[in-house]
């Protein structure tokens, strides 16, 4: 070991101070920053750098050092919010003068240390007050841990950061282990799979903690059916399935207090990050599920990932620690272990190429002294990235290096290859040990003790202070500490600048009105108030709507009347038509067949009921539609665009095909009792009948129900945009409309039950007062089907053409009728009397009877929605509804019309997260002048505050 020389004592003279500056000189606001200044070339070459101290902390170049450089010779520049010579103010209560112990090394210098020890100095652009700042390691780290923990994304990027990267094996985790002072994983397995970032915070408190958590950048998507390939690695999507999401996540996973509990929570915490679709509390050790019923093994060989972008996060509390944060960053490598992940290595490269690259980021370069450097292909990519001004080299493993190589590692302390800006630390922490035990191996280590089979050469000695990760360890926090000084004007102006643009964006954000209770009141009475109107028994936009609605129901019912076929043998082709249908001229007149005995003599008895077979002939059929329209929707008379329109078209045919005349003889003879007369008709078949037919009023009774809700919607909704338009990003619109939609649903669904029991009624009895109306009903069903049966009878015994057309009675003109008259009373003597007069006169009664009931029906129907829903509209049941939701006619908690009166609810997050952006900044500002003032630097200014941040006024 170089001997040290005598410890001796330098007197700095204290410089006298300029006057400090004007308060306006240092205002942060309105003044336009210039970073730019000319620095003038220097006339001499530099001076010697100083020796660095036993203790890891360089002198400051005597170029900056503000005891010892007048002020006349330090370049001036102003800055708004910055020290400068103009605004710097000497604290007259200082103590006495400092003293800097200085050692004189050996005559053997380096190069490349020297320059380490004074880059960022040179480099700095502050004003000496920061050197001064600077020297204050643990209050700069600290200042600048506070700022990382709050996490502020356009401040973050202004912030220095270590970040750790190495090929795989390179002894990158135990250097870790030693830099974190803690037994962190080593296994290849999950620890490798996911960046960390680890805090180390001394604390005057004598207990240890470690709260880890999961700071989530990236969202998880993956490829369906397959996993990723290389080409699924671009520049726009440098880490696939893994997608960059707006803001952070930050969960927080587990603190734990004993250190050896770390490495299990640890890689618990990287297979939660690898599962990163499902809940990260079943990854809890001791809590969750899987970590309770599944190994760790097993659990890291099932991860949804093979990767992540995303973070596992260490805060280090405890006494001893060093102030010191960093990125650990996964090894990269050339292959990986199945060909289906080949992804993973370019994956990894560009996660170690994206840390690099970033402009404030001090890069530890670690690589092991058993392999040749030059085979680094994180020295590629920090030479790539030129970060090679940035870069620490760290050799670990220096017990394992092979002596023939001695000349190799000495030229690289001395800088004259691989060069890299601060030198090269040696450190060698043995894997396996505990750290204590491997902290003290390591120290006897480079102490030329013999420790296993090799020794470290004696030519080393003179870089003692150089070797070892607690020398290293002092080196980082200086170097962070001093970046963060240099950093700080800048600093401030990113945090200057972002609360400009948040005051501006909250400013283009609406704000809540003055007297918000009374506008939620005003606006909700003038909904109430719209709501009457709309629903009031007059001409309206609804009543015209719903009276159509009425209409288009009424003949839907209408046109569900039960259908007769009255043929009673094959050669006779033709079906009865309904009063509202038009029978179509067949396309063809066919072969007339020949006549039937069947229309004049009784029929045997059918031993069972037969099955109606389909007409043989082109000829009016009530179960077949006409050409060009679909059976869905075929309706006789009906347009394409009435079909459309209608939303009852689809219930049109449900009466076709109801019954023909042979099914009611074999009715009447199955219910007719022992010696009854022949011509009796037992009253279960018309009752049957009856029933059935109007059971079909179920179908579109349904769709009556909620096309008279839709109408109500849409007219509430339209009285809503009318009342309320104006507060439609307001929470109060979206509570009204959901409110709104709750009563709506609330008394259809009782109306439903109104009517349904309605339907019941009238499918549960026939039921005749009115007889007058009854036969009126039933004759002219009766007139038509004898009309209809005898025209058939006619064609069947050739009395008349068998082409002539069938045509509905109510749309032939009165000649026609004349004719038709004229033509069937010609021939009607020469026919005997019809053997199913008994059948047609029960489907006359049937249908008389429903028509009837029909007319009854329907009118009772718009009766009782009139009367029953309409009507809590019209009256006060509405405003006693939204009274009991909105408190308008009394009073509530005042943070509730508040409530009410917030944006929508993207509005309000954002709003929400520039307040607490705001608020952060705040913080981070007044940590800045803390540090400041301890260090005595410029007064802080102040700035207002507005009262939304709940800091009242703050210094920044």
């Amino acid at each position: 070991m170089a001997t040290r020389m005598a410890t001796r004592r330098t007197h700095v003279k204290d410089e006298p101070r300029p006057e400090p500056a004007s308060p306006s000189e240092s205002s942060l606001s309105g003044t336009v920053i210039d970073h730019s200044y000319d620095m003038p070339p220097p006339s001499e070459p530099p001076p010697k750098k100083r020796r660095v101290p036993h203790d890891g902390y360089p002198a400051p170049p005597s170029s900056v050092a503000p005891s010892i450089v007048a002020a006349s010779d330090v370049p001036s520049f102003i800055r708004s919010h910055a020290p400068s010579a103009e605004t710097f103010q000497r604290n007259t209560e200082d103590p006495e003068p400092m003293f800097m112990e200085m050692r004189r090394r050996s005559r053997h210098s380096t190069p490349s240390s020297q320059a380490a020890d004074a880059s960022f100095a040179q480099q700095s652009f502050a004003h000496p007050t920061f050197t001064d700042i600077g020297l204050k390691q643990k209050a700069c780290n600290d200042t600048l841990g506070i700022l990382q923990t709050l996490g502020v994304p356009h401040v973050a990027a202004a912030l220095p950061e270590l970040v750790l990267v190495g090929d795989q094996s390179s002894g990158k985790s135990s250097l870790m282990s030693g830099l974190a002072r803690v037994n962190l994983p080593r296994s290849a397995g999950v620890c490798t799979r996911c960046p960390l970032h680890i805090r180390l915070i001394s604390s005057s408190i004598g207990r240890w903690s470690c709260t880890v958590s999961l700071q989530q950048d990236y969202n998880f998507q993956p490829f369906p059916n397959r996993k990723p390939r290389t080409t699924d690695v671009t520049k726009a999507n440098p880490f696939p399935p893994w997608v960059k999401m707006p803001h952070r996540d930050t969960k927080t996973f587990k603190t734990i207090f004993d250190p050896d509990e770390i490495e299990e929570v640890l890689r618990w915490a990287q297979i939660a990050i690898l599962n990163h679709n499902q809940s990260f509390e079943r990854f809890i050790p001791h809590e969750g599920d899987i970590a309770t019923n599944t190994s760790l093994d097993k659990a890291s060989c099932e991860t949804d990932a093979e990767f992540s972008p995303n973070i596992v996060a260490l805060e280090i509390k405890g006494p001893e620690l060093p102030d010191l944060s960093f990125y650990d960053l996964p090894g990269v490598f050339m292959a990986p272990e199945k060909e289906e992940d080949e992804y993973v290595v370019k994956v990894v490269k560009n996660l170690s190429l994206e840390y690099i690259g970033r402009d404030k980021a001090i890069i530890l370069w670690a690589f092991p002294m058993n392999v040749d450097p030059e085979n680094s292909i994180s020295l590629a990519m920090i030479r790539s990235s030129k970060a090679t001004d940035r870069t620490i080299g760290v050799m670990t493993k220096a017990d394992q290096f092979p002596p023939q190589n001695t000349s190799r590692w000495l030229s690289m302390f001395r800088g004259e290859k691989q060069f890299v800006e601060h030198g090269y630390f040696a450190t060698a922490r043995p894997p396996n040990r505990h750290l204590e035990d491997a902290a003290l191996w390591e120290k006897s280590f480079f102490n030329g003790e013999a420790c296993g089979s090799n020794t470290w050469p004696e030519e080393f000695a003179e870089y003692a202070d150089r070797c070892g990760v607690d020398v290293l360890l002092q080196y980082l926090s200086h170097q962070l500490g001093d970046a963060f000084a240099r950093n700080l004007p800048l600093i401030k102006d990113s945090i200057y600048s972002r609360m400009q643009l948040i005051e501006r964006e909250l400013t283009s954000l609406p704000e809540l009105p003055r007297n918000v209770e009374h506008e939620v009141k005003k606006s909700l009475i003038q909904f109430l108030q719209h709501m009457k109107t709309t629903m009031a028994p007059k001409s309206t936009p609804f009543s015209s709507k719903w009276n159509t609605l009425n209409e288009q129901f009424r003949d839907c019912v209408k046109r569900m009347k039960p259908k007769c076929n009255v043929k009673d043998s094959e050669t006779q082709t033709i079906d009865i038509s309904s009063a509202d249908s038009e029978a179509p001229t067949p396309a063809a007149t066919p072969k007339r067949p020949r006549p039937s005995d069947s229309t004049m003599r009784n029929p045997t008895t059918p031993s069972k009921r037969q099955r109606q077979d389909a007409p043989s002939t082109p000829v009016k059929q009530e179960d077949v539609p006409m050409r060009g329209i679909s059976r869905a929707s075929s309706v006789v008379g009906t347009s394409v665009a009435e079909s459309r329109d209608d939303p009852f078209t689809m219930y049109h045919h449900l009466g076709r095909s109801f019954m023909n005349i042979k099914e009611i003889r074999d009715d009447i003879l199955r219910n007719k009792r022992p010696g009854m007369p022949q011509n009796l008709v037992p009253q279960e078949v018309r009752d049957a009948l009856c029933q059935r037919a109007v059971e079909k009023w179920t179908y579109p009774l349904e769709t009556y129900i909620k096309k008279t809700a839709e109408i109500l919607e849409n007219e509430a909704r339209v009285a809503l945009d009318q009342s309320l338009g104006g507060l439609r990003q307001r929470l109060i619109f979206r509570e009204c409309e959901r409110h709104l939609s709750s009563f709506i649903a609330l008394h259809v669904a009782s109306q439903r039950g109104h009517l349904t029991e309605m339907l019941n009624s009238e499918a549960y009895t026939i039921f005749v007062l009115n007889d007058e109306a009854f036969e009126a009903f039933k004759a002219a069903e009766m007139e038509e089907l004898e009309r209809m049966r005898e025209i058939l009878r006619q064609k069947a015994m050739t009395y008349i053409d068998w082409g002539y057309p069938i045509k509905s009675w109510d749309k032939m003109s009165r000649d026609e009728k004349l004719k038709e008259r004229k033509m069937l009373d010609a021939h009607r003597s020469k026919l005997p009397s019809d053997p199913f007069a008994t059948e047609i006169g029960v489907a006359g009664f049937v249908r008389g009877y429903y028509m009837m009931a029909a007319a009854r029906f329907v009118e009772g129907v718009a009766m009782n929605v009139n009367s029953t829903l309409l009507r809590t509209f019209r009256e006060n049941e509405l405003d006693e509804y939204m009274d009991n939701k909105f408190h308008i006619y009394g009073h509530a908690d005042p943070s509730f019309y508040s409530k009410m009166m917030e944006e929508d609810e993207n509005t309000a997050k954002k709003r929400e997260q520039y307040k607490a952006e705001r608020i952060k900044l705040v913080k981070a500002m007044h940590s800045i002048n803390n540090l400041e003032r301890s260090s005595g630097g410029v007064r802080p200014v102040h700035v207002a505050i507005d009262s939304d941040s709940e800091m009242g006024e703050g210094y920044l």
